[in-house]
Formats: C-alpha cells, structure tokens, sequence
C-alpha cells in the first residue's frame, strides 16, 4: 500500500472515530434528565388546567417563572389558576432549614387570601435535594386548615416532560380521584383523559355529549374542577 493510501485510510479512520464520538455525545443529550423539558415542566403542564385549585411551586422564583402557564388552555369560570404561587425560595432559606416552614406558611396565607377548592405544592430539584419532606407538610397544613393540600413530586432531574406527566397523573390517583363521592351518579357519565382544552376545543366537542345523553364527569385536566376530578372513580 502507498504512502498516500495509508494517510487516506488514517484519516477516514479518524473521521470515522470523531463523528462516532459526537453522535454518541449526541445521544446521551438526548437521554439526559432535563433535555426537552423537564418532569416538574410536565407536571404543571398536566395538572395547571384544573382551574379552581392553587398551584403552589415549593421552589426558587425560576422554576415557576419558566412554567407558568405555557399551554394556553382556557376556564370557563375560575380564573384562580392563571395566578402565579411560589415559595420562592433563597439561599438564605436553603441554609437554614427555613424551607418547610416557608412552606407552610404559603398555604395558609393561600387558603386565607384566595380560598381554592384545594392546594397543590409542586417538589421541584432543590426541594428534593435538600430533602424538605413535602408529603409531610402536606398532611400536616390539610388538616390545620381544612383543605385539601395535594404533593406533587417531580424534581426535574428525576426525568422528562413524559415523566412528569405521568408523575402529575399517579398523585391524581393517589391523593384526588376518589377522595369525593358524586352525588348524581347517571349511567352514561363518562371522563375524558388528556383533553387539555386549548383555545377552548373541548367546549367544541362537548354539546355533540350532551345531545346523545352523555354526561362528562371530569375532563382532564382541561377546564376540569377540583371536586369533578376527586369524583371521577364514579364514571361509568
């Protein structure tokens, strides 16, 4: 083999290994935890649109700052999710341990200025790094204020947006769906999982329900109500 030949294959063989490398650097970007979103961005996505419930991220300003209500969905009545409620905390609170009680705090100021159907407090990275017991205060402020006050855990590097959306619906299930009892059940109640009513296109599809008799218990979460949410295990 020439000389010539040696260099061409050496440097194919480089180029080769250069771009096995960038696509492989490539790849794992992809896989990361927070590339495309992340799982508290997936979480709030999911549960933001039921509309008479506080949303409160137990986090630095930031993270509700890039969340806040980015899908564009619409209430047919309360407006009281388009409000903004963050602990916001600082490194000061971090340091000493305040964070819990900041917490807690921002839960009755909410209950006593705003009065929602409910509470929910979304963990986020720093939350869970600095191991603030969420589920704790939780229970605790439920029963100090009469209120339900719902966990939803979902640091951003536990995963994707994906992730996160399937976070939002497991506290559904586990602390909502259930906790209220219909008292009108019908034989044709049905509920629609992940219509998230932009621009109003579920209000498009609901009259053709009502003219064939069928009842939507819970639309989820799209211009649903905390209590319709909480009564939808008794759907047909």
């Amino acid at each position: 083999m020439s000389s010539i030949e040696t260099q061409m294959r050496d440097a194919s063989a480089k180029i080769f290994r250069t771009t096995e490398a960038k696509e492989t650097c490539h790849n794992a970007s992809q896989g990361s935890a927070a590339s495309g979103g992340c799982a508290f961005d997936g979480a709030k996505i999911v549960l933001q649109p039921i509309t008479d419930v506080a949303h409160l991220v137990h986090a630095p300003l930031a993270c509700e700052g890039n969340s806040w209500d980015n899908r564009g969905a619409a209430s047919s009545g309360p407006v009281l999710w388009r409000t903004s409620f963050t602990t916001d905390l600082t490194e000061l609170d971090i340091v000493t341990g305040d964070s819990e009680r900041k917490l807690l705090k921002a839960i009755r100021e909410i209950k006593e200025g705003y009065a929602p159907a409910a509470i929910f407090v979304y963990g986020t990275c720093v939350t869970e790094l600095i191991g603030d017991d969420i589920d704790a205060v939780c229970r605790h402020a439920a029963q100090k204020f009469a209120i339900p006050v719902v966990p939803v855990k979902s640091p951003g590097f536990g995963g994707s947006k994906n992730l996160g959306n399937r976070l939002a619906g497991e506290a559904l299930l586990e602390h909502v769906i259930g906790t209220v009892e219909a008292d009108d059940p019908g034989p044709y109640d049905i509920n629609i999982l992940g219509e998230f009513n932009l621009s109003g296109e579920f209000w498009l599809m609901k009259p053709l329900l009502d003219r064939l008799g069928i009842r939507v218990r819970a639309c989820i979460p799209g211009d649903a109500r905390y209590a319709q949410v909480a009564s939808a295990h008794r759907s047909r």
